[in-house]
């Protein structure tokens, strides 16, 4: 299986490995542009946009604002300018986030 949702067949496979070829080319331009944090991965933007994805327990313009709100937050922290923030190290637990 890969990402649980597709037998791993050869095709599935090549795309896979094509992805990954282009997230790795496309994150090191930026960092040697300097225009991305170097602590920022290419294994970091499957996961980054299956979190960004969730469904949040709001509908209408409100979810709409808060996706928005949370990618121009994420947006900016992954700038080089917010490099000396530091990425908390921590245990995920069963908090809930409360919009």
């Amino acid at each position: 299986m890969v990402g649980g949702r597709w037998s791993a067949t050869d095709d599935i496979l090549a795309a896979a490995a094509r992805l990954r070829a282009a997230l790795d080319d496309l994150v090191g331009g930026a960092h040697r542009a300097g225009f991305l944090r170097a602590d920022f991965t290419s294994a970091d933007i499957p996961l980054l946009l299956e979190h960004l994805s969730t469904r949040i327990p709001v509908a209408g313009d409100r979810a709409a604002a808060f996706h928005l709100r949370y990618l121009d937050l994420v947006l900016a922290g992954l700038r080089t300018s917010a490099a000396d923030l530091p990425v908390p190290d921590r245990q995920m637990g069963d908090e809930t986030p409360r919009p």
